[in-house]
């Protein structure tokens, strides 16, 4: 199984992913330890995209990045082809992917947005997603978390991620990364068992 996080910068979703990771891991185990019934479930791995630094993608992402759109996004692009061995092979929680990809290019690489679009939504080229969590957290909020992030900028990222789910045929869950840690992730948690139950 592959959950992705998604979300704007400081929506908490690196957070929210990490909890969920844990969770997941100690949910479907059994009490000697050893894995549950579910074949699909446990033994989970917890990565990110991208494969480099957030202060390197902050800096692509920004008006003094040092490359043009094409070639940010061919950076982005070979950072995501790094990971599909481990995306194809595990049970894996990722904090951004391919999504991210297309809803950022939309705001940074307009020129390029749509053979950048095609290329993410490939699934000979990128392993699909089993489920999508949207941590769709107000952007003033996030803005507050830290004003180094325009309120600009975050809320344009925002509106991209809206505009290019209809391109997402994963299930989308969505969530706000307020209110607290604990209640933000039994938030999840009751949303992803009922999704659970629905593929059943």
């Amino acid at each position: 199984m592959l959950v992705v996080f998604e979300g704007v910068d400081k929506s908490g979703k690196s957070t929210l992913s990490l909890s969920f990771f844990k969770w997941l891991n100690n949910e479907y185990r059994d009490a000697d330890g050893s894995l549950a019934a579910d074949p699909h479930l446990g033994d989970f791995l917890w990565t990110k995209e991208p494969t480099f630094s957030s202060e390197e993608a902050d800096l692509l992402n920004s008006a003094e990045s040092p490359l043009n759109e094409y070639q940010r996004e061919r950076v982005f692009f070979e950072s995501r082809m790094r990971h599909q061995e481990m995306l194809s092979c595990h049970n894996v929680v990722c904090d951004r992917y391919v999504w991210s990809g297309i809803a950022y290019a939309y705001v940074f690489s307009r020129n390029c947005y749509e053979f950048a679009k095609e290329l993410y939504l490939s699934e000979n080229l990128f392993v699909a997603p089993d489920l999508y969590v949207f941590v769709d957290t107000p952007p003033e909020v996030c803005y507050d978390r830290d004003p180094s992030f325009s309120l600009e900028r975050l809320r344009a990222i925002r509106e991209a991620y809206l505009l290019t789910k209809k391109f997402i045929k994963t299930p989308v869950i969505t969530v706000q990364g307020i209110g607290g840690e604990d209640r933000t992730l039994q938030r999840l948690v009751a949303l992803f068992k009922e999704h659970r139950k629905g593929d059943a």
